[in-house]
């Protein structure tokens, strides 16, 4: 029966067969007759009255997850947390509509339609219908369900306003937060460089022996495997596939609209309610009078009102199009009527269609066709490895049968790269380093996707286990290292020596110059390291703003230098004078006390309700459609 089904799988009838059984499965899940569907299940239950069912959950996951913009699988999306989060969202969610309904709070029906009227306008400020059922659509919304939504966060709203209504930050706590953050200071700094540092003599093997015994773990050497794969990927049968050239016509014509770019016209209106205004405009335009001051003088509508961009012809209003692509550039249409008003347009600039010749297309048909058959033959090619090997076959053998080139890796560890440090060539990508270090040795694997629609199947050949090499391996290596580090303290000794030396009034400029060191002033920082010249530790404004008074010495390092810090001033901040920053503290301010109370609501209600999550079942939910 599997056979059969093979044979037949290139029928464009078991195609559609299978499209629909597999968006049944995605949605349902393959193992309900054996297991029971997980979809109605509840896998979020706050109080008594409030759930979300698993296919709720999957579909706000879903959401989440195309609103990121990067192609992550369902498993992927998981395993970054972004399933954990939307159940955080629907259990603050559900804790809000628990709470609102305890209350009682309500919403009125006007406040709902202005809302939604204040949302969707076209620009004589009516109702657009047009945008509204596009936005209802874009979100898989029917009208009513969004309004259900709007009298539900309108109510989770009124909760959160009377919680976190708060009289202004009081002007003091501004004050000194402002004075704070926005201090600055000014410091001379003499900077050491560990590279400057005369290398030190190699230390005797007891040193040496020591230093790698606390520092093995950055010797460790990964797991390394050996694998051995076959491939079968759509753009290597694509490039073999032969498509005719009768075909190839076929294709474009059919498909001729594709290649064409419809006219495009830059296009300026004015609005009227009525046909009588727009026709006196009109005349007064044809007189000589200026577009733009037609329209504010009928209208009100200024210059920035009159645009509407640059629109095909279905994109204008219903009634209109054929009138707007009847004049020329620059010129004005007649008074034109359509389910908004009267319009008169004028074309600012044309954008004129296009159409790729079949010259152009040819190529790009041609791939597309042969991408098509080429998917067709990797599916049936997948089958036939999958029964070849089933069969007894060794992966060799299979190779040899199909055609297909024999792949191998040595030494690839499990981020892919090499023993050399560099990333492995050549993998099929798509999970293939995760199934071939879930793989045991000597075993095949089960068939993987690759990248681009491939397969692709491994076998482990070796597997050398995660090791910590003896020192004399990494010698070079580990010596290297702590040559490094001991220029580091020679160079942070220099510094602190240098410092108590400031400290006791020498000038640390006199001292810096005794030392053939250059010394310089920097510009004023703050406190947050605004202004920092680059090159610096980034834990100096910290050592600075850590200095006590004027004159203090301190000392602030990083992996690469150690630098002597003087402060020399201070240049406090004209509070009055920054009135803008002010108000940006005080809005912090305000949004943190908001965000404080909303997390102290939701664990309230969390004990107050309780809630249960059953992740489990959504989970199974996607391995069930896999």
């Amino acid at each position: 029966m599997l056979q059969f089904i093979r044979s037949q799988v290139t029928s464009i009838f078991v195609k559609i067969l299978f499209v629909l059984l597999i968006v049944s499965f995605a949605i349902w899940g393959i193992g309900d007759v054996f297991f029971g569907s997980p979809a109605g299940k509840v896998a979020v239950q706050v109080g008594d009255d409030v759930r979300f069912t698993t296919q709720e959950v999957a579909e706000e996951f879903e959401t989440a997850r195309r609103r990121i913009g990067v192609p992550l699988t369902a498993e992927q999306a998981i395993q970054l947390g972004f399933l954990d989060q939307v159940i955080e969202n629907l259990v603050t969610e559900g804790l809000m509509t628990a709470a609102v309904r305890s209350l009682d709070l309500s919403v009125g029906t006007d406040r709902v339609a202005e809302f939604v009227r204040s949302r969707f306008t076209d620009q004589s400020g009516r109702l657009d219908r047009a945008r509204y059922q596009t936005y209802l659509a874009d979100n898989g919304w029917t009208e009513e369900e969004f309004l259900v939504r709007l009298r539900q966060d309108f109510a989770r709203r009124q909760l959160v306003d009377a919680l976190t209504a708060i009289d202004a930050v009081p002007a003091p706590v501004v004050d000194r937060l402002l004075a704070y953050r926005e201090e600055r200071r000014v410091a001379e700094v003499v900077a050491i460089p560990a590279a400057a540092v005369a290398e030190p003599d190699a230390p005797d093997g007891a040193t040496l022996d020591g230093y790698f015994d606390a520092n093995k773990v950055r010797y460790e050497k990964p797991e390394y495997r050996t694998l051995t794969w076959v491939q079968i990927a759509p753009a290597s049968i694509a490039a073999a596939i032969e498509v005719p050239e009768d075909e190839v016509r076929a294709a474009y014509d059919e498909r001729v609209d594709q290649f064409a770019v419809p006219e495009r016209r830059e296009v300026q209106q004015i609005l009227f309610e009525a046909e009588e205004p727009a026709r006196a405009a009109h005349a007064r335009i044809a007189a000589g009078e200026e577009f733009a001051a037609v329209a504010l003088d009928a209208t009100g509508a200024d210059a920035a009102a009159l645009d509407l961009g640059v629109l095909r012809r279905g994109d204008l209003p219903e009634g209109t199009g054929d009138a707007v692509f009847a004049v020329g550039q620059g010129e004005v249409t007649p008074p034109v009527e359509s389910p908004f008003g009267w319009h008169v347009f004028r074309v600012v600039a044309i954008q004129p269609g296009t159409t790729t010749s079949f010259d152009d297309a040819r190529q790009q048909i041609r791939d597309e066709i042969a991408q098509d058959r080429a998917l067709d033959r990797v599916y049936e090619g997948a089958n036939a490895l999958e029964d070849a090997l089933a069969g007894g076959a060794t992966l060799e053998e299979a190779a040899r049968t199909m055609d297909l080139p024999l792949q191998t890796a040595s030494g690839i560890a499990r981020s892919g790269a090499t023993k050399a440090g560099d990333d492995a060539e050549g993998l099929p990508g798509g999970r293939f380093l995760q199934i071939a270090f879930e793989t045991a040795q000597g075993q095949l694997s089960a068939l993987g996707e690759g990248n681009n629609g491939g397969f692709f199947i491994l076998r482990v050949d070796g597997v050398e286990a995660p090791r910590t090499p003896p020192i004399d391996e990494v010698r070079d290596q580990v010596l290297a290292d702590w040559r490094n580090e001991r220029r580091l303290e020679i160079a942070e000794e220099r510094a602190d020596s240098l410092a108590e030396k400031a400290r006791a009034g020498t000038p640390l400029a006199d001292l810096a110059a005794a030392e053939g060191m250059p010394s310089a002033v920097l510009p004023a920082i703050t406190r947050s390291g605004r202004d920092l010249t680059e090159g610096f530790p980034g834990a100096l404004p910290a050592t600075l703003f850590g200095i006590g008074e004027v004159g203090g010495v301190a000392v602030a390092s990083d992996d690469s230098q150690a630098v002597v810090v003087r402060l020399l001033r201070i240049e406090p901040v004209d509070t009055a004078a920054q009135e803008q920053v002010r108000a940006s503290i005080q809005e912090q301010i305000s949004q943190g006390t908001e965000t404080d109370v909303i997390e102290l609501l939701i664990a309230d209600l969390r004990g107050r309700f309780g809630v249960e999550v059953n992740r489990d079942d959504v989970v199974r939910l996607y391995e069930m459609a896999q």
